[in-house]
């Protein structure tokens, strides 16, 4: 059978803290299972990246995420088109990233797959030719959601999400947006826009439910301004998939597309806080670029 050394990036502070009350428990799992492993601990923000680059660098065949979508993002970032496999445990708020690959949710159950999984090849997302993402990059409500759970102290996990997602829909204003892609333009006041690789987003919100990080493309998921008690009727449906056949959604697949707004935009990759450039910009699909170990 095949060996493989390990190189294991921690993020102790995702999940809100609960990475670091997992992962004694999570070292204590891998000794006894006899997992060869060397262990880094993240401090600053996308120190993961260059440490992936720095284990691949080091011959490691194995990059194992531990911590939520943000970590995940980190460590693909370093992994674009390198000769290793992303591996993830993991421990954060949100978790998509996991949801759309089909790994386990539970950490130790994740473990199974350093030993018995297969590598599955995926596009990533590209922004602005800065910086990629694995779920997808949200401008609008749902940046403002991701920055709003970011600082709660006692709610974890889907129920964050939608607990903050409700009351944005009280009190986000709409932005003016343009879309252009190879042959459309969509001019609208948007609540939300999403530029998606996986399905899942926002803890399980299927902004993009046709989105397949298989397909050379990404989905952009324009959703025009409704008024506030129409918003709280319709959150539901967006976190279901349902949205697509509303007359102010507008949705493209695409391998690329520019976005320019007069407004200054706040936006999120991966679940983390993301600054735009001001002037028009650029998002593209980047096919076939990471490696991903999934269950058999």
């Amino acid at each position: 059978m095949e060996t493989h050394k390990h190189f294991l990036i921690v993020n102790l502070i995702a999940g809100q803290g609960r990475c670091r009350g997992l992962f004694p428990r999570i070292r204590e799992e891998l000794d006894r299972r006899g997992i060869d492993y060397d262990l880094h601990y993240t401090n600053e923000p996308l120190e993961a990246t260059d440490v992936a680059k720095m284990g691949v660098e080091a011959g490691f065949t194995r990059i194992v995420a531990m911590g939520g979508d943000g970590t995940v993002n980190e460590v693909a970032n370093g992994l674009v088109d390198a000769d290793a496999t992303l591996a993830v445990i993991p421990a954060g708020t949100g978790n998509d990233f996991v949801r759309t690959m089909g790994i386990p949710s539970d950490p130790f159950a994740s473990l199974d797959l350093l030993a018995g999984g297969v590598e599955r090849t995926i596009d990533l997302g590209r922004v602005a030719d800065d910086r990629c993402f694995v779920n997808g990059m949200g401008i609008g409500i749902d940046a403002q959601v991701a920055r709003d759970v970011m600082k709660m102290e006692r709610l974890r996990g889907a129920p964050a999400y939608i607990y903050a997602a409700v009351k944005e829909v009280f009190r986000f204003h709409s932005f003016d947006v343009e879309i252009s892609g190879p042959d459309w333009t969509e001019q609208l006041a948007c609540l939300s826009l999403g530029v998606a690789n996986g399905r899942y987003s926002g803890g399980g919100f299927k902004l993009a439910p046709l989105a397949d990080c298989n397909d050379g493309l990404i989905d952009i998921a324009a959703i025009g301004d409704y008024s506030r008690v129409e918003r709280l009727f319709r959150l539901p449906l967006v976190r279901s998939g349902k949205h697509l056949n509303w007359s102010r959604v507008r949705y493209h697949q695409t391998e690329g597309a520019t976005i320019s707004s007069p407004k200054k935009l706040i936006a999120h990759i991966d679940g983390e806080p993301y600054v735009l450039p001001r002037e028009p910009f650029e998002v593209e699909v980047l096919p076939s670029v990471l490696r991903v170990l999934v269950p058999r």
